[in-house]
């Protein structure tokens, strides 16, 4: 990856950071990654998420 790729990737990760963000959005944005489903249970393939997600709470 070229330096100026790199820049640009942590320019939009910190502005990413620092939105506010509320609950509906990022459950409608992991739902539309097809990470959650619509009963946000985490699908087949990010199940190993569950052990993180749940240490979190």
């Amino acid at each position: 990856m070229e330096t100026n790729q790199v820049k640009l990737l942590t320019s939009l990760a910190k502005r990413i950071k620092s939105e506010k963000k509320d609950r509906s959005k990022v459950v409608a944005s992991l739902q539309s990654a097809k990470i959650l489903t619509k009963n946000e249970n985490l699908t087949g393939h990010y199940s190993n998420l569950k052990k993180v997600v749940s240490g979190a709470k």
